[in-house]
């Protein structure tokens, strides 16, 4: 029996139904309680901090066996259904050309839905779902990176920058 080990879905509607703060702790924040938020989903690859908008994801699973498919880019897998539906699954680290994927331990399979196409990105290990300011979304190009063209922007924080990734980009194989 496949074991789920994290849906989004039920984390997101926990958190909505979770209670906000009183409302003198509010008033008390001033601007930030008016601040737009957006929640992300983050995880590492090769020690670096990547995400997903939580919009885009849609559950975690643990690596399983997977079917390949012949002529394919080598950054995906293969193939494996997930609830009956087939989803392509892809080494994110060679799709953004920083090495290859590790399997085993703490490394998950991320599946995001993107205009009714999911896919499945091979990931190190989960952060976990984040609440971060859109102010703090610059933009990617001061990174230098070599996946700034799949990057949304990048997440400034007091630890680490987190590089937004555009799972449409990803999956676009013209790119």
């Amino acid at each position: 029996m496949r074991k789920k080990i994290l849906d989004l879905k039920q984390i997101n509607e926990a958190a909505l139904k979770a209670p906000s703060a009183p409302p003198e702790a509010a008033e008390g924040a001033g601007r930030k309680a008016q601040e737009e938020r957006l929640q992300i989903i983050s995880f590492f690859l090769d020690g670096e901090e990547y995400a997903f908008e939580v919009a885009d994801a849609v559950e975690v699973l643990r690596p399983r066996q997977m079917t390949e498919v012949p002529r394919t880019p080598d950054f995906i897998n293969g193939i494996l259904s997930v609830r009956g539906e087939m989803v392509f699954v892809m080494d994110l680290k060679k799709r953004l050309n920083i090495g290859e994927a590790e399997r085993g331990g703490v490394c998950r399979i991320l599946i995001t839905s993107v205009e009714d196409l999911k896919a499945g990105f091979l990931v190190d290990r989960l952060s976990g779902v984040k609440d971060v300011p859109v102010s703090s979304i610059g933009p990617a190009a001061h990174l230098g990176d070599r996946a700034a063209k799949f990057l949304k922007g990048v997440i400034v924080t007091k630890d680490r920058p987190i590089r937004l990734l555009d799972a449409s980009k990803l999956i676009d194989f013209t790119q």
